[in-house]
């Protein structure tokens, strides 16, 4: 009896909803009072656990002169009322996904080393991101080209930014970077320089929910990220070096 109880709880009923529910099975046609005295739940309790039970569609009864009396159904509809909550469930669920995405975002990374891998993720950078699509960027310092094969790899695939109309914030060390100047002379990005001191081996690009970290050095890497909370804490991040930059 005692399992029997505990499964039924999975209904969502109640110890007095279960107990009058199972006495009813055995005691068909009873009233009110017999109920309360069989089961030892209150007058108050009783009713209340009767309107449940009818809602629930677990009991039913039928009009007396004296009084209603009441009667458990077959228990073969309690697998009619699991199958509806299946269902309630099953229409639910996809409302709770949204919810979770809200919340909590999936990280996509991927890391690209050498020269080939480098430039791999520099053309996904420039393919993934949208036609007049704004990228910010805080910029590596003037030793960032100890690779000269990257100073002109970069060229090309300033290219394709070009055609797909893409536009730059920079946060640079200074006027001197030779990175600077090819930018300038390109026309398509806002550039700030930070204090004296400021150095960097490595460049942060952020676009939509992507980081992309590239480190220019003699044996080049990439480091991409795909999440929209990331991004948006590099994105106040930028914004933060952006405002102490002059221009």
């Amino acid at each position: 009896m005692e399992n029997m109880e505990q499964e039924l709880k999975l209904l969502g009923l109640t110890d007095n909803e279960i107990r009058m529910y199972l006495m009813l099975l055995e005691n068909p046609d009873s009233n009110g009072t017999k109920i309360r005295q069989t089961t030892g739940i209150s007058n108050s309790a009783v009713y209340a656990s009767i309107d449940v039970l009818i809602s629930k569609g677990l009991i039913t009864y039928q009009k007396q002169p004296t009084g209603r009396l009441y009667s458990a159904l077959d228990p073969e509809v309690i697998k009619s009322i699991l199958e509806q909550q299946r269902k309630k469930i099953e229409a639910a669920i996809p409302q709770l996904k949204e919810l979770t995405n809200k919340t909590s975002q999936p990280t996509e990374t991927a890391v690209y080393e050498g020269f080939n891998g480098f430039k791999t993720a520099l053309i996904k950078l420039t393919e993934e991101c949208p036609k007049g699509e704004t990228i910010n960027i805080i910029g590596f310092s003037n030793q960032a080209y100890k690779n000269e094969k990257l100073a002109f790899m970069l060229q090309d695939v300033n290219k394709i930014s070009i055609k797909k109309k893409h536009k730059f914030r920079m946060i640079l060390d200074n006027k001197d970077n030779v990175f600077y100047k090819g930018r300038k002379e390109e026309g398509i990005s806002q550039i700030r320089f930070m204090e004296k001191g400021f150095k960097s081996p490595a460049s942060i690009d952020i676009f939509e929910d992507s980081v992309y970290i590239l480190m220019w050095d003699e044996q080049p890497y990439a480091f991409v990220m795909k999440n929209k909370n990331i991004a948006q804490g590099f994105k106040i991040y930028f914004e933060f070096l952006w405002n102490l930059a002059k221009s």
